[in-house]
C-alpha cells in the first residue's frame, strides 16, 4: 500500500494558513494590501481583544461582484496576475491569492461588499474554510472584512498569541508603516472602542512623520533624492548625533512596500561611516522607486523580504544618497563655497563590491580618440568594465590649493609617532616622495603643502560657518570652536584624508607611477584575452600595459600605491577576482590608505595657524571628512552641554 497520500484542501489550506497568518496583524496586513490594490482612499480597522475576537477592514475601494467575492475564497484565486510571466513583474501588493482562504481557514469571515454601478451587494460567511453562504446585502461601495475568532479551530496556535497589548503593538506597527508609505490614504485603527491611530490623507509624508514620531524626530530629519541606474532613492536620515540603539526605527519602502533588506541597512551603516559609534542606529525612511522587475518580491511568504536583480546598484544609490545628505548638512566641516561636485561618490570607492552580471565590452582601438595636444587618449565612451569602475564611481571636485604634503616638517618623527602606524620612511614601490626642499620656509609663512589663496586669509575664522580657529595642541591637535562647543581634529587623521581622497582622483598624477625596468607577467589564454579587449580601462587606473609575447604582457607603469615587488601577484589576483566574481569588483583601498598614511604629516609635526586653518579648508572639499581611510575619526566634538556637566554647572 501506498505511503504516499494527497493532502485534502482543509489541510492545505491550514498550512498556507501558518504561512501567511502568524498573528492578528499579518491578517491586518494583507486586507489592508488588498484594500490599498483596490484602489481605496480611507481605510478603517477596527480591532477587538487585540485581534483575538475579530478584526474588521472597511474600505471605500472599488468592491466586488457576487461571483468575485465567492472566487475569492478559492486558493490562487486573484486578479493580480494572469500568467507566469507576471510574478516576475509585480506592480501589486497582492498577487498569490492566498490570503483570504488563509484567513478563511483560521476564522470564521464575513465579506460584505458592492461595486459602485450596482444598487446592492452581496454578503459572504464562511467558517474554517468550509460551508460557505452568499446573501444580497445593504452596504456602501467599497469592502468590509471582518475576521472572528482567530483560531478558533487550531487551538495550538492560539496559545502561541502575546497579550493583548502586545498584539495591539504589532498591528499598529504594521498599519504605521503601511501609512508611511501612503501619505495620501487616511487610515484609522479602533481597539476596544479606542482610537490607537487616526492620520488623514495628506499631500506630502512630513505631517505623517511629525505625527508618528514627534516634532523632535522630523527636526533631526535630513531629506534627500537622487536618481542612479533606473533607481530613485527619496527619504530622510537623522543628522549625526540622533541615533537609537536599534535599526527599528530604520524603514525601507521598495515601489511603496513596507520590507526588510540586509542589503540596505548595510547601504545606510556604510554611509553613516565611523563616526557612528557602535551599536547605534541612524533612524531613517528610505523609498526605493524601481521597475518591478528589478525586484523579486516572492522569496517570502509574507512578502516581508525582497530580493534585488542588481543589489549592489541599489546598495550603491542608497549609499550615495544618504552620505550626501549627512555631508551637505555636517555642522563641523561646512561644505565650501563651490561645494563637493558630488559629496558620497567617494564613499561608493571605500567599499570593495562585486556585480557579477557586469560584463566587458570588446575593446575597439577606434573609440580611443586624440586630444588636442595629442597626448594620451581620452577615455572612450560607453566602455563599463571591472576597471574603469575603479575610477568612475568617485569624482570629488577640488579648489586645488598647493602641493600634497609628501613627508613631514623638519626631524623625521619616530615611528611611535607615525599616527595609524605606518613608519615615515618610503619603502620601494609605494607613493613616490619627493626630496625635501632645500631651503625651509621662514616660520611666520604657511608652508607649500598648505598654501593658502588669497580669499582664505584670515585663515583663524571661517566666516559664516561657526568654525573658528583657536590653536594646536601639542602640535598634533587642532582645537576650533564651533556653535555649542568645542572641536578637536587629529592633523594626521584629516590630512590623511585629504591627501587619500586626492589618490582616488588622481589629482597632481599621483595615481600612476613609471618603471626604471619593466616587469613582465605570463597570463592564462583567458586572461590574456581580457586584458587585451579592456587594455584601455587597464590605463584609467594606472597600469601602463604593452603585449610582450603570445601570452605575456609588460607593464611599463603600475598604480602608485602598489609596491613593485609585489605587482604580478596583485595583478593576477585582480584578474582571479574578476573571473570569480564578475566585471564589477573596485581596487582595494587599503594600499591607498597606507600610501596616504605615509605621506601625511605625522602627529608633533608642528603646523601654525596658517597651515592648519588651510588643512581645515581642504577637508571641506572632502566627501568624507570625518574618519581616515583606516576608519579612526578625524576629530572629536566636545559640546557645550558636556563642559557645563564636567563644571558642575548641570
Amino acid at each position: 500500500m501506498s505511503k504516499i497520500r494527497q493532502l485534502s484542501d482543509e489541510v492545505c489550506n491550514k498550512i498556507a494558513a501558518g504561512e501567511v497568518v502568524e498573528r492578528p496583524a499579518s491578517i491586518v496586513k494583507e486586507l489592508v494590501e488588498n484594500s490599498l490594490d483596490a484602489g481605496a482612499r480611507k481605510i478603517t480597522v477596527t480591532i477587538e481583544d487585540g485581534g483575538r475576537r475579530s478584526i474588521s477592514v472597511a474600505d471605500d475601494g472599488e468592491g466586488m461582484d457576487a461571483d468575485d467575492a465567492l472566487l475569492c475564497l478559492d486558493p490562487h484565486s486573484t486578479s493580480k496576475i494572469s500568467s507566469e510571466a507576471d510574478i516576475f513583474d509585480i506592480a501589486s501588493f497582492g498577487f498569490r491569492g492566498e490570503a483570504i482562504p488563509s484567513i478563511a481557514a483560521v476564522t470564521r469571515l464575513t465579506i460584505r461588499t458592492r461595486r459602485r454601478e450596482t444598487p446592492e451587494g452581496v454578503e459572504v460567511f464562511i467558517a474554517g474554510g468550509k460551508a460557505v453562504s452568499e446573501k444580497p446585502a445593504g452596504c456602501p461601495p467599497g469592502t468590509e472584512v471582518c475576521a472572528r475568532d482567530l483560531f478558533f479551530n487550531v487551538p495550538a496556535r492560539k496559545n502561541f498569541l502575546r497579550t493583548v497589548a502586545t498584539e495591539e503593538r504589532h498591528i499598529v506597527e504594521i498599519l504605521s508603516n503601511i501609512a508611511l508609505a501612503h501619505h495620501d490614504v487616511a487610515f484609522i485603527l479602533k481597539a476596544d472602542g479606542r482610537i490607537l491611530l487616526s492620520t488623514p490623507a495628506a499631500p506630502s509624508i512630513l505631517p505623517r512623520i511629525s505625527e508618528f514620531f514627534g516634532r523632535e524626530y522630523a527636526g533631526a530629519l535630513l531629506p534627500f533624492s537622487r536618481t542612479e541606474r533606473g533607481i530613485t532613492v527619496n527619504g530622510f536620515i537623522a543628522r549625526r548625533g540622533f541615533t537609537r540603539n536599534s535599526r527599528a526605527e530604520q524603514r525601507i519602502f521598495v515601489n511603496a512596500r513596507p520590507v526588510e533588506s540586509a542589503p540596505v541597512y548595510r547601504a545606510i551603516k556604510e554611509a553613516c561611516g565611523p563616526m557612528l559609534e557602535r551599536g547605534r542606529f541612524q533612524p531613517a525612511l528610505i523609498y526605493l522607486s524601481m521597475p518591478p522587475g528589478s525586484v523579486d518580491v516572492n522569496v517570502h511568504p509574507t512578502k516581508r523580504e525582497v530580493r534585488f536583480r542588481n543589489e549592489f546598484d541599489v546598495i550603491a544609490a542608497v549609499r550615495t544618497a544618504v552620505s550626501a545628505a549627512l555631508r551637505t548638512n555636517d555642522a563641523v566641516i561646512p561644505v565650501t563655497a563651490e561645494g563637493v561636485n558630488d559629496p558620497a561618490e567617494t564613499s561608493a570607492r571605500l567599499f570593495p563590491d562585486f556585480a557579477p552580471d557586469m560584463q566587458a565590452r570588446e575593446f575597439d582601438p577606434r573609440e580611443r580618440t586624440e586630444d588636442a595636444s595629442g597626448d594620451a587618449p581620452v577615455p572612450a565612451s560607453g566602455i563599463v568594465t571591472s576597471v574603469d569602475s575603479l575610477l568612475e564611481s568617485a569624482r570629488v571636485g577640488y579648489r586645488v590649493l598647493g602641493p600634497v604634503l609628501h613627508a613631514p616638517f623638519g626631524n623625521a618623527p619616530s615611528a611611535q609617532n607615525a599616527g595609524c602606524g605606518a613608519a615615515p620612511q618610503q619603502e620601494d614601490g609605494e607613493l613616490p616622495i619627493p626630496p625635501e626642499p632645500q631651503h625651509a620656509p621662514p616660520e611666520n609663512e604657511p608652508r607649500p603643502d598648505f598654501r593658502l589663496v588669497a580669499e582664505d586669509a584670515p585663515a583663524t575664522d571661517f566666516g559664516g560657518t561657526g568654525l573658528r580657529l583657536l590653536g594646536v595642541l601639542e602640535n598634533s591637535y587642532i582645537v576650533a570652536a564651533i556653535p555649542g562647543g568645542l572641536v578637536l581634529i587629529d592633523q594626521h587623521a584629516a590630512h590623511e584624508r585629504v591627501l587619500f581622497e586626492r589618490i582616488l582622483n588622481g589629482i597632481d598624477g599621483t595615481l600612476s607611477q613609471k618603471l626604471l625596468m619593466p616587469i613582465t607577467i605570463e597570463l592564462s589564454p583567458a586572461d590574456m584575452a581580457y586584458v587585451a579587449r579592456n587594455l584601455h580601462e587597464f590605463e584609467n587606473i594606472g597600469f601602463e600595459i604593452e603585449p610582450f609575447g603570445r601570452n605575456t604582457i609588460k607593464l611599463n607603469s603600475i598604480p602608485a600605491a602598489i609596491k613593485q615587488e609585489n605587482v604580478g601577484g596583485f595583478f593576477h589576483d585582480m584578474l582571479a577576482r574578476i573571473g570569480e566574481f564578475g566585471a564589477g569588483q573596485r581596487l582595494a583601498t587599503d594600499t591607498l590608505a597606507r600610501a596616504a598614511c605615509k605621506a601625511a604629516v605625522k602627529a608633533h609635526d608642528r603646523l601654525s595657524l596658517q597651515e592648519a586653518a588651510a588643512l581645515i579648508e581642504q577637508m571641506s572639499h572632502c566627501a568624507l571628512p570625518y574618519s581616515c581611510p583606516h576608519g579612526r575619526p578625524t576629530m572629536l566634538n566636545i559640546s557645550l552641554s558636556e563642559i557645563e556637566r564636567r563644571f558642575g554647572r548641570k
